[in-house]
């Protein structure tokens, strides 16, 4: 049986992950979020109360958490615009088994899970807890360490703060991320030219900077 433990999950450490959820009209919805493993059988999510997950949390009372390396995942689910349809394709999800929420075909491992508690947190954040119903894991060979692949997710991640920051005029935060970015993007582009992850960078520098053109 997988345990949380053989996905790489530590007590109290942040994991990068993508939320799928279904919305009260039954529309899948999915977004990268970080989660915390409080203990073998239980997940706390952090989202912001304006966040389609945290409804759909409110709501249906359960979610998959998916977990994946696959940058393209992780900026499609980030940025809808991103996506030709406006949205993230229908067909990359499919029901999940036990849980009344959606899951990513193209996911890893999924982590089915039940709100449990929920507690306010202020500025707008509150914790959700949720207990672990199911863990699917696929089992994949090994993959050789790229700098690409994590300079990517993390550009990824640091944007959807950006476009917060911006949007509440907190500009020297947005600053400090955009020279992350920045970083990130130079590492790509010097290691893996070329590639998916050079045009998902590209595709992402343009997006941000249409962001700093509208303050």
């Amino acid at each position: 049986m997988t345990k949380l433990a053989d996905l790489g999950f530590q007590k109290g450490v942040i994991m990068e992950t993508v939320v799928s959820t279904y919305g009260e009209d039954g529309k899948p919805n999915a977004a990268p979020m970080g989660v915390v493993m409080e203990n073998a059988h239980r997940i706390v999510i952090r989202p912001y109360t304006s966040s389609s997950t945290y409804k759909n949390l409110q709501s249906k009372k359960c979610a998959v958490v998916n977990v994946t390396s696959d940058p393209e995942l992780f900026y499609r689910t980030a940025f809808k615009e991103a996506n030709p349809e406006g949205n993230v394709p229908q067909e990359w999800f499919e029901k999940a088994e036990i849980v009344d929420a959606p899951r990513l075909r193209k996911a890893d491992a999924l982590i089915e899970i039940s709100v449990a508690d929920v507690t306010s947190l202020g500025a707008g954040k509150v914790k959700v807890s949720c207990d672990v119903k199911l863990i699917k894991a696929a089992r994949i060979l090994p993959r050789a360490y790229c700098r690409a692949l994590f300079a990517t997710i993390e550009a990824i991640i640091h944007a959807t703060r950006v476009k917060t920051f911006l949007a509440s005029d907190q500009e020297k935060q947005a600053l400090k991320l955009l020279e992350t970015i920045s970083v990130c993007r130079d590492a790509v582009n010097r290691v893996a030219p070329n590639s998916l992850y050079a045009e998902t960078m590209a595709d992402l520098t343009k997006m941000v900077d249409s962001w700093k053109g509208q303050k």
